[in-house]
């Protein structure tokens, strides 16, 4: 026969745990007295309810003018600071970007997809370091002066094109952007839609694009199935999975 003291303790347990899980549900979705101000929050799903379906610029621009040029929203476990001042961009960007420029851990986009190697993506460690300094030497003001007359020129030639030919504005388009690249890149002009080396990258590109798309629509509708079924697990996104 169990001891009563034993059962009390197994309840006082429970009942503690019980209290405890509450009480962490409760402080998700708040907002932190060090954190920015920001509109009141509901506990769980913080700012979420507030944010609009359509307009949301017009919503922070309200926001901005109650709690400031910088201010946050809770959403759920995360948390989002809204910068809406260009003086406060410079200042926390510009000036002190070291300490904001790293990004969260995105699993997929960043180490399956590309390897680790995408930039905006990429943590505040040396690879990012380096691709950065490359970065700047490629887009600072003194190099970018330098694009001008190419620009002008691809700009001048795919007007001439719409001109001659408006049907297939969108190839004139592709081979606009793509001489543009080539140009200032490598150093020789894309001056035709037929281009050889065009078409190779250009097929090789859409073959990868419809393949990544199938891998995700595929993961999409597994996914869906299995919600209806209720075989998959609860995830974030559930609601938006049940309701497309």
């Amino acid at each position: 026969m169990a001891h009563p003291d034993l059962g009390l303790a197994l309840a006082a347990l429970a009942l503690a745990s019980f209290v405890s899980i509450l009480w962490r549900l409760s402080r998700i979705g708040g907002r932190l007295k060090d954190y920015p101000p920001g509109p009141p929050t509901l506990p769980v799903i913080g700012n979420l309810h507030q944010i609009p379906s359509e307009k949301r610029h017009q919503k922070f621009g309200q926001w901005a003018q109650e709690y400031g040029p910088i201010y946050s929203l809770m959403l759920g476990t995360q948390v989002y600071v809204v910068l809406s001042a260009d003086y406060a961009i410079r200042d926390l960007i510009d000036k002190r970007g070291p300490i904001y420029a790293s990004r969260p851990d995105l699993y997929i986009a960043q180490h399956v997809v590309s390897g680790g190697l995408r930039m905006l993506f990429m943590e505040a460690n040396e690879a990012w370091k380096m691709a950065r300094k490359l970065a700047h030497r490629v887009v600072k003001i003194e190099t970018a002066r330098t694009y001008v007359p190419y620009q002008d020129l691809e700009n001048k030639a795919m007007l001439l094109d719409m001109l001659d030919d408006p049907d297939n504005f969108i190839d004139h388009l592709r081979r606009y952007t793509a001489s543009l690249t080539t140009q200032m890149t490598f150093g020789f002009r894309t001056t035709s839609i037929q281009d050889p080396k065009f078409k190779e990258a250009f097929d090789r590109g859409r073959e990868i694009h419809e393949r990544e798309l199938k891998l995700f629509r595929d993961h999409y509708l597994s996914t869906k199935q299995g919600l209806k079924e209720g075989t998959a697990k609860v995830l974030s996104t559930q609601d938006t999975h049940v309701a497309n």
